[in-house]
């Protein structure tokens, strides 16, 4: 009898706090917050997502609510990641609820694809450097050209 297969947990080893730009090595330190905006019509529309030490480099509520009059919606960086952390990303997208919908792939590559993380400060110069030849949409690279700049950290 057939059953559901489940993938690996996460393999990405670190995340880089968008807040202070130091490694969050365990993802139980990782924490994902965003702003949720009013509009006109007074629904609120979510922006400016990111990666940040839980309890240390997070938004101050105050000063976000009197400078963009908006509130910040947060959950544990462990909550996004696995597969239904992975589809709560994905309906993120689907209803239309951010802003930027780029934002939010940038952070499902970040938790989702293996090496991402560690590789994509380095995808611009691996490319100078001729480390591979990118034939997709920047920051959309395969797990060889990934692993392509992995080694080329590691070399350097």
């Amino acid at each position: 009898m057939g059953g559901i297969k489940v993938m690996k947990q996460n393999e990405t080893k670190f995340w880089i706090c968008d807040n202070c730009g130091k490694k969050i090595e365990n993802i139980k330190d990782g924490w994902v917050e965003w702003l949720e905006v009013k509009d006109q019509n007074g629904n609120y529309r979510n922006k400016s997502i990111r990666i940040v030490h839980r309890g240390k480099c997070l938004y101050n509520q105050d000063l976000v609510y009197k400078k963009y009059k908006a509130i910040v919606a947060d959950t544990d960086l462990e909550d996004f990641s696995g597969l239904d952390g992975l589809i709560d990303l994905l309906s993120y997208i689907s209803e239309g609820n951010f802003d930027n919908n780029e934002e939010v792939l940038e952070i499902i590559k970040r938790i989702h694809i293996p090496g991402y993380e560690e590789a994509r400060l380095y995808f611009e110069e691996a490319i100078y450097d001729g480390v591979f030849e990118p034939n997709t949409k920047p920051g959309y690279y395969s797990q060889r050209d990934i692993a392509a700049v992995l080694d080329y950290i590691k070399g350097k």
